[in-house]
């Protein structure tokens, strides 16, 4: 993958690090290494596991998602983007051992056969922005082709995916796109593509025998928000196949409380971080519950209309707001059958 990444980029210079700590000892504040990051790629070996479960949150329910941390950071820049707070390195980090992730991969099924696994690369990075660098994909979504009870998710606000096309079809691979209204990704996710490519790649992945997902997550409340997101959801409809389409998460905006002062840092402009929010029992700060049922009830009954049949489901939140919303209490073990019965059912 290095000889990949260096052919692709002939005319950077390129620096051999012997000890991350070098790279990390670079800048001295948060926000100025974190802009920093986005133009600095690192190449890295990954030491530690691939696979790791998703990691959750105290009393919100968690749908059981496994994520491959394939790497750390993107080129996009979201000015919600969770990552700010929690990187601890300046610079996109791609990790080249990909002989090990399949290893791991083989291990991890082969030691749990009856299981379904639902696994993903978007936790800690967008899953197409560099794709055409690393070549992961294209070595992914044969290896998924083989496995009965695991589906592979890349998700991504990027839009360029051709020359992954012909490795479909294979329903065991769901192309995913975070979507939000094209004011929102106007103002705050920079550099990533507009909703209009995001939804023509969408239809395009579809047309190749890949099943899709599409997350709101998050979802961000302004001035307008029902319009705006009543006509995405109607464009969303418009362009994609509904049979095509796996599941459909819906997450309220949240972060720790030190991102507020980051996100007003990093980006004046932003009025995300000034909307008034409360302090959640797992210590994030969110819109009040009130507003959340509102947002989520909407969008639900939305979605309902224009992607009919598509399992829509809440992404890190209350059982007290589940109830609200769809009338039931789950617990995680609950949702997770939930999401892994869709799973099988797009595999057959």
């Amino acid at each position: 993958m290095t000889r990949r990444v260096l052919a692709r980029l002939p005319d950077l210079p390129v620096e051999v690090i012997p000890h991350r700590e070098v790279l990390q000892q670079r800048q001295e504040t948060r926000a100025a290494w974190t802009a920093a990051a986005k133009s600095t790629l690192l190449l890295a070996v990954q030491k530690g596991p691939f696979w790791r479960p998703c990691p959750g949150t105290r009393d919100y329910i968690c749908c059981g998602y496994q994520v491959l941390q394939v790497g750390l950071n993107c080129p996009l820049d979201c000015t919600y983007c969770v990552l700010q707070g929690y990187l601890n390195i300046p610079a996109i980090t791609l990790f080249v051992n990909v002989e090990d992730l399949l290893a791991e991969l083989d291990w991890n099924l082969a030691a749990d056969p009856g299981r379904v696994w639902r696994l993903g690369t978007g936790e800690f990075g967008d899953s197409l922005a560099l794709d055409d660098l690393t070549g992961l994909n294209s070595r992914l979504i044969p290896y998924f082709t083989r496995q009965p009870r695991a589906v592979l998710e890349i998700k991504s606000k990027w839009h360029l995916l051709e020359p992954l096309l012909p490795l479909g079809p294979n329903p065991g691979v769901i192309f995913a796109w975070s979507l939000n209204p094209p004011e929102i990704i106007r103002a705050e996710e920079r550099g990533a593509a507009a909703l209009a490519a995001r939804l023509q790649a969408a239809a395009r992945a579809a047309a190749a025998g890949f099943r899709l997902a599409f997350h709101f997550d998050p979802l961000i409340f302004f001035p307008g928000w029902e319009d705006a997101y009543r006509r995405t959801v109607e464009v969303l409809g418009a362009a994609v196949p509904a049979r095509a389409v796996a599941w459909i998460s819906l997450g309220g905006l949240r972060f720790l409380p030190p991102m507020r002062g980051l996100i007003h840092q990093r980006f004046p402009l932003s009025r995300i971080a000034a909307q008034e929010m409360v302090a959640a029992p797992d210590g994030k700060l969110r819109y009040f519950k009130d507003l959340r049922i509102e947002m989520y009830a909407r969008m639900r009954g939305w979605l309902e209309e224009a992607v009919p049949g598509a399992l829509v489901y809440l992404c890190m939140e209350s059982p007290r707001v589940w109830q609200a919303v769809w009338g039931w209490e789950p617990q995680s073990e609950d949702l997770a059958r939930l999401l892994d019965g869709q799973a099988l059912s797009i595999m057959k």
